[in-house]
């Protein structure tokens, strides 16, 4: 007896039992690749022009000591301590730190007990 060819009819069954609980198959995959790539360059061409120039925007952000001394050369005749607290946030400890930091790299001085300006 002869073997009948279970190849095509396996596929077959398996390309209905896809298609009946909804399952992509790998050209449906590739389909919405394309797609997904030809939305991805309508949005880059569309794009505002400060991104299109290719230079890279400038996200460094200000280290704690150069916020602390730019509060305290806003005032040029001296700051007390509760005034740059508020203006940064920081925590006292923290605060402290930064302001002795400061002081010894001789960046500011301290006029009196919580009072510092710039040199």
């Amino acid at each position: 007896m002869e073997q009948p060819d279970f190849g095509t009819n396996w596929e077959s069954f398996i390309k209905m039992l896809l298609q009946r609980l909804d399952i992509p198959t790998k050209e449906d995959i590739g389909n919405l690749h394309a797609r997904l790539d030809k939305l991805e360059q309508l949005i880059y061409q569309k794009a505002p022009a400060g991104k299109q120039d290719g230079k890279p925007r400038s996200t460094k952000k200000k280290s704690a000591s150069a916020i602390v001394l730019e509060i305290i050369g806003n005032h040029p005749e001296g700051t007390n301590f509760k005034t740059i607290k508020a203006a940064t946030g920081y925590d006292d400890k923290k605060l402290r730190n930064i302001i002795f930091r400061l002081d010894k790299i001789e960046k500011i001085q301290r006029v009196s007990r919580g009072i510092y300006k710039t040199l």
